[in-house]
């Protein structure tokens, strides 16, 4: 559910900043300057700490769509910020599975 979700949202997302006529990263090397932290190697077998991480990176990803709304809404752009209060509003969704999986 979650996966099939973040890829159709990927594709919505994309879809929305090539509309703004700006470039859209095209190669997985593109997307390296992301700053949420990785699962420490260590850690990679350890279910509990990859479900931790993932929870925090999505409350992460939640809260760059909630500054980007309120750029948005700055900016009178209403298609940018309901796309930013949906993914926000997805990406806590997810948060909270995930950390229902670690009280399960």
């Amino acid at each position: 559910m979650i996966y099939e979700e973040m890829a159709d949202a990927l594709d919505v997302i994309a879809e929305h900043i090539r509309s703004l006529d700006i470039a859209t990263p095209k190669t997985v090397e593109d997307l390296t300057y992301s700053n949420l932290p990785a699962i420490p190697l260590e850690d990679c077998f350890k279910q509990e700490a990859i479900i931790t991480q993932l929870a925090s990176n999505q409350n992460a990803l939640a809260d760059r769509f909630q500054d980007l709304a309120a750029m948005a809404e700055t900016l009178g752009d209403q298609l940018t910020l309901d796309l930013a209060v949906e993914r926000g509003r997805a990406h806590k969704k997810f948060q909270w599975l995930l950390k229902a999986n670690l009280d399960a």
